[in-house]
């Protein structure tokens, strides 16, 4: 299922660039693009570059695979949750996996309106950080709401979502329609694994909090 999952939400980032692609010359651009490019103001304080400069490295698989590693392997071997492990290794592979094979196959130039800056590799679309950004990121968030109930993750992958994605453009390393392509690529993408691991059995695991189990009235006088 994870594969058709694969397949869908390359299919699917395939479509969406053939759609764009048709609608003008993209490898330059198409003209709204542009414009509100050209419109971001980047006379900002330095401190406010430096985020927008440092923050995407959150987003890349270049940063996130070691740590996803690290932590698939802690929850298998620490906590014996295989089912997580396996769940976090597949999403960020199978970001990268897209990211590569979309980039190859479209080979969309970079934006040319100013000398690009941060990290950035291969073609233009479509955005990984994108696709990271709304698949990685809220895989974990809902692990982290199904096993400890905690809804701030939520807010927390959204913010830094949102301020990752506004840094591509900012950084002029992506057109928009190269974030918006990643988006919907890691939404499919997304909503693919948390639905084939939804089937997979959980009550053999252990959750990652134990939770406290109330005993009788009868057994406590006892």
């Amino acid at each position: 299922m994870t594969v058709a999952g694969l397949l869908l939400s390359t299919g699917v980032g395939a479509v969406y660039a053939l759609g764009v692609e048709a609608s003008g010359d993209w490898r330059t651009g198409l003209p709204w693009e542009r414009a509100l490019m050209l419109s971001i103001d980047r006379t900002m304080p330095a401190a406010f570059d430096w985020l927008m400069l440092s923050l995407p490295w959150l987003g890349t698989n270049l940063t996130l695979l070691p740590i996803i590693g690290l932590v698939s392997l802690w929850l298998w071997r620490t906590k014996g949750r295989g089912d997580l492990a396996l769940h976090l290794v597949v999403v960020s592979l199978g970001s990268l996996i897209m990211n590569a094979v979309l980039k190859d196959a479209f080979g969309r130039p970079r934006p040319d309106l100013w000398q690009h800056r941060g990290q950035y590799a291969w073609s233009s679309y479509p955005s990984g950080h994108a696709i990271v950004c709304t698949s990685v990121f809220f895989t974990v968030a809902l692990m982290l709401f199904r096993e400890r109930h905690w809804r701030w993750p939520f807010a927390v992958a959204a913010i830094l979502m949102m301020v990752i994605l506004c840094s591509r453009l900012y950084l002029g390393v992506h057109w928009p329609t190269d974030v918006a392509g990643g988006c919907l690529i890691g939404l499919v993408w997304l909503a693919a694994t948390e639905y084939a691991f939804a089937r997979i059995p959980r009550r053999s695991s252990q959750p990652l909090t134990p939770h406290r189990t109330r005993q009788p009235f009868a057994a406590l006088q006892d």
